[in-house]
């Protein structure tokens, strides 16, 4: 039988591992012990058309939505938007900042065209200023992020459905949560509350890239949220603390929403070290408690691959075998956000920002994400203070080079914001 590009793709990636030696016993344990999960049945599916589509409750929401929805991150393309909805897509996901508004504008175009706005479920998120190292939402803001304050909320939230074209949307998030006190900040939490009131946002909820089981659990015990978004992949060191809160969040009827689920667009910037992206994929959703993914897609070949497991997410031998090659590599593209790094930088900068937008820059081609979460940063925390800095001496556990990227990053000019 022909091999398939797949195929030869993780035969290289299998052979690339072995000649790196990422891959030893110890690592086969640990995975076998704190990785896997109870991989599903077919599950029970819609009967109306093939191919089968598998559906899920977004808790007290009472939304039904298929497994699989788009993360319109790093996309503007109303073409694409639209063969997502054709293929039984039903959520779309943006930001009031993703690409500039121009995300949101696409959306817009494609639900005005269609005339199927109330079928259609769009969630979209505000962002504000913070202090990073103290982890707390800040009143004042800067010509970089505006304060959190209910009137800027009200300001971005009217600007964003004039983008969208509609007077409401499905989900409004706290964007980018990282502490409980964030998600818990009683002026934007009031103002999402009146939002909601006003029926401009159906349901409200907290988005969170990091300490993903602390601050779901805040978010849940608030009383007030609908919904949590969260980072949760096979390679996230913290993934059995998520799991339970999970769970946790959906004991109490609030609905759960993965991002980062396959933990970056490849495994390394080589690109014949691919990620397994339906397997990553599979593995989240091997989680019955969340409802929805929301991978960001770019083209109509990912826009396909991801679609595919909308049906099945029995996983493979191989697709086992790829997920514990890639759990134990290292100095991988995807930065876990897990802040170690913070305190061997001695000027204090915000390292997993910087690698965070290298990400965006290098794995998904999206510069105006990278320069606009560069340009998020107070100054004294980015690239401005690392252009000054002989060396880098700032140290990652999972060997990602930090002053390889930081150099690229300044090369790009992306320091500019």
């Amino acid at each position: 039988m022909k091999k398939t590009n797949r195929d030869q793709r993780g035969e290289r990636m299998g052979k690339n591992m072995k000649r790196r030696e990422f891959i030893g016993k110890a690592a086969f344990g640990l995975f076998s012990a704190g990785l896997a999960t109870p991989f599903l049945k077919k599950e029970i599916a819609s009967q109306e058309k093939e191919p089968k589509i598998i559906y899920r409750t977004l808790g007290r929401t009472n939304l039904r939505i298929p497994i699989v929805s788009f993360g319109v991150m790093n996309s503007d393309s109303p073409d694409l938007i639209k063969r997502a909805l054709d293929r039984g897509v039903t959520h779309l996901d943006t930001a009031h900042g993703y690409l500039r508004g121009n995300s949101e504008r696409a959306i817009g175009e494609v639900l005005e065209r269609s005339g199927n706005r109330d079928k259609v479920y769009v969630a979209t998120k505000m962002r504000f200023a913070r202090d990073n190292r103290k982890a707390v939402f800040l009143l004042r803001g800067s010509a970089r992020e505006p304060g959190a304050t209910e009137e800027n909320l009200f300001e971005q939230l009217e600007t964003s459905l004039q983008r969208l074209r509609t007077d409401y949307v499905d989900i409004l998030y706290l964007h980018s949560c990282y502490s409980p006190q964030m998600a818990t900040f009683e002026p934007l939490m009031n103002a999402l509350v009146k939002v909601k009131k006003q029926g401009k946002a159906r349901f409200i909820g907290v988005s969170t890239h990091s300490n993903a089981a602390d601050v779901v659990r805040a978010s849940v015990d608030a009383e007030v949220y609908d919904v949590v978004l969260a980072a949760y992949n096979y390679v996230q060191e913290d993934r059995e603390e998520a799991k339970k809160a999970f769970q946790y969040a959906a004991e109490k009827g609030v609905g759960v929403v993965a991002m980062k689920t396959q933990g970056g667009r490849r495994l390394q910037q080589d690109p014949d070290v691919e990620i397994n992206h339906q397997a990553a994929l599979k593995w989240v959703l091997n989680d019955q408690n969340v409802c929805t993914t929301i991978p960001g897609m770019t083209t109509f070949e990912q826009l396909d691959l991801n679609i595919g497991v909308m049906s099945d997410l029995a996983l493979t031998e191989k697709e086992q075998r790829d997920l514990q090659m890639a759990a134990a590599m290292r100095g991988t593209l995807y930065c876990m956000n897990c802040r170690s790094c913070v305190p061997t930088c001695p000027q204090g900068v915000e390292i997993p920002k910087l690698m965070r937008s290298y990400m965006y820059a290098k794995g998904y081609g999206n510069y105006i994400q990278a320069g606009t979460t560069i340009a998020e940063l107070p100054e004294k925390q980015g690239l401005d203070v690392c252009r000054e800095c002989s060396q880098c001496t700032a140290s990652c556990r999972r060997d990602i080079n930090i002053g390889s990227r930081v150099k690229s990053l300044i090369a790009e000019g992306l320091y500019l914001g």
